[in-house]
């Protein structure tokens, strides 16, 4: 009898349940190991290198300052009249919420960041790894109990099911990238907004729906701090306090102070350093057409028109974000079904107030996203992903309305439906597993080894140059300057100390190395195409030594002298 009373326990007591949880644990934490075994080989992305660097900074007692030095940065402070050749140079080009956070990960393995040359895999790259397989937890655990508050638990836990299942959710874990990150906050912002319309809805004490407001504001502006870009969510969310509030006014103005008083400490710091509130991402927004991100940072030109064709900008952005929609989303089946959901009518007056919002946050996203670019699906500028979790939730909620109206009264039918959405959605995620390592570093064009030898070979107080600055500044852990336009302006920041001390190398990559033939002779590399190519005479160059280095001598490295052949 207790034995059998045990296993009845089991079956359907409390055991079960706790049994369940632990055999779900266990096979998610089996995935996540196996995941990161077969595919981590480190950062590969410039935006991830870029703001660790600016992490160990932090945790270096160095303030907001970067390795990473653009030439457009230098002559923005240069005209306001500020010193270029600081110890630690001012950061004012990345949001700082994500750099705040890595901090706190590369923190317990802060001597152990130096990268030996017998390895291939950094300890900061696996901090800042496992940060991102937190925050993914975290945040489908939150948009988990988004889903129970506006749907049923059936809803929350096949939506998050499906989100664990998509692989491009896995991928930014991975990638140092905010937008994990960003999707745990919008989580949270979802959450208080519901908190805020349904207190007020129920006449609660106007006390607890000012505080659920207050927190909404707050998280959009934490949002704001982790990625600018999310400041055009903000439109989309006032909308919804000018259609769902009372008091519409009081409200509005609530969030806006919110808001602003959360985002004012970067809006301060920005304005102290280089005068403006955006620092320099405003120069990224008002490139036209045909102008990318490295041609304006590389550039000398610190006019607000930096190329005209901003409608033809928009234009062709809208098409490429419509055609990679679906890859935007990680080809998860139930997001697509988002868009149809708009058209329903749900029981739930909550769920079809904020399906709406969503629509309009999503809308302003795309136009931010428009504005500043974006180079792929995984990249820094990628906001689709953080709008997954609320896509996949509704386009669940839909696709088993559309289920029960066909009236099958087979559970087996019902499982198998919901079976064919899971396999769809994690197929590529199982591709992925199934196929293995590929390599074991992210090259072309990173060779984490002999980027941090730089380190070695290169003082603290020397200057470097490179077509990759982001990822000697993060493997090295040395100042860098982003190659100029020119090598005119190359010289001149170089013997004119504009960085304190004269540039003593240049390391060239497949960055440079592999652009097409064109672009070496008339396109933004062409003042550099001889010494890219390595024709140039070194008689007339700053730098008269070079080696290549690895893979294959696809890399290069030009010195003041054979810093290679010192012990």
């Amino acid at each position: 009898m207790a034995f059998q009373e045990t296993l009845r326990d089991i079956d359907s007591g409390t055991s079960a349940k706790f049994l369940k949880i632990g055999m779900s644990l266990a096979i998610l934490s089996g995935v996540t190991l196996l995941y990161f075994m077969v595919q981590f080989r480190g950062l590969a992305n410039e935006s991830a290198m870029d703001q660790a660097q600016i992490a160990r900074s932090l945790i270096s007692k160095e303030g907001f300052s970067t390795r990473y030095i653009r030439p457009l940065a230098i002559r923005v402070l240069s005209d306001i009249g500020k010193p270029t050749d600081q110890l630690n140079f001012p950061e004012f080009y990345n949001a700082p919420l994500n750099p705040l956070v890595e901090a706190i990960a590369l923190l317990p393995v802060k001597n152990r960041l130096q990268m030996p040359p017998t390895e291939t895999l950094g300890m900061g790259d696996r901090a800042i790894a496992v940060l991102g397989l937190i925050l993914l937890f975290a945040g489908v655990f939150i948009w988990y109990r988004v889903a129970l508050k506006i749907f049923d638990e059936t809803v929350a836990l096949i939506a998050a099911g499906l989100l664990l299942l998509t692989d491009l959710m896995w991928q930014y874990a991975l990638s140092g990238l905010p937008q994990l990150l960003l999707i745990l906050l919008f989580g949270l912002v979802t959450l208080c907004a519901l908190k805020s319309k349904e207190s007020e809805d129920q006449e609660e004490n106007g006390l607890v729906t000012f505080i659920w407001l207050c927190l909404t504001a707050v998280g959009l502006g934490l949002m704001s701090l982790a990625h600018g870009v999310t400041a055009f969510l903000m439109p989309g969310y006032l909308a919804f306090i000018l259609l769902g509030f009372h008091a519409r006014i009081s409200s509005f103005l609530l969030t806006i102070g919110v808001y602003l008083l959360t985002v004012s400490p970067w809006i301060i710091h920005n304005i102290a350093v280089c005068h403006n509130p955006l620092g320099l991402t405003s120069y990224v927004a008002l490139a036209g057409a045909g102008i990318t991100e490295s041609d304006v940072m590389r550039g000398a030109n610190t006019g607000l028109a930096l190329g005209g064709g901003i409608a033809t900008k928009f234009k062709t952005s809208f098409i490429d974000q419509g055609a990679h929609l679906w890859e935007y989303l990680g080809l998860n089946l139930a997001a697509i079904f988002f868009l149809p959901s708009i058209m329903h009518a749900f029981r739930s007056p909550l769920a079809s107030l904020w399906r709406w919002i969503i629509l309009l946050m999503w809308f302003g996203m795309t136009i931010g996203m428009a504005l500043f670019g974006v180079k792929g699906a995984i990249s820094g500028n990628q906001l689709h992903l953080i709008f997954l979790p609320v896509f996949v939730i509704y386009g669940t909620a839909f696709l088993l309305v559309l289920w029960n109206r066909l009236n099958f009264s087979y559970a087996a039918w019902r499982m198998l439906f919901i079976a064919s959405i899971f396999l769809i959605s994690g197929t590529p995620m199982l591709l992925t597993l199934l196929a293995g390592q590929q390599a074991r570093i992210q090259w072309p064009p990173y060779v984490p080894p002999f980027i941090a030898i730089l380190g070695k070979w290169f003082e603290p107080n020397e200057i470097l140059s490179s077509d990759m600055p982001w990822a000697v500044a993060w493997y090295a852990d040395r100042k860098c300057l982003l190659l100029p336009e020119t090598i005119h302006a190359f010289n001149e920041i170089s013997d004119y100390g504009t960085l304190g001390p004269s540039i003593t190398g240049l390391y060239l990559t497949p960055i440079s190395g592999q652009q097409p033939f064109v672009d070496l002779v008339k396109g933004p590399y062409k003042d550099w195409g001889p010494v890219i190519m390595r024709t140039v005479n070194l008689d007339d160059f700053l730098l008269k030594k070079f080696t290549p280095l690895p893979i294959d001598g696809e890399c290069i490295l030009y010195s003041d002298s054979e810093r290679w052949t010192r012990k």
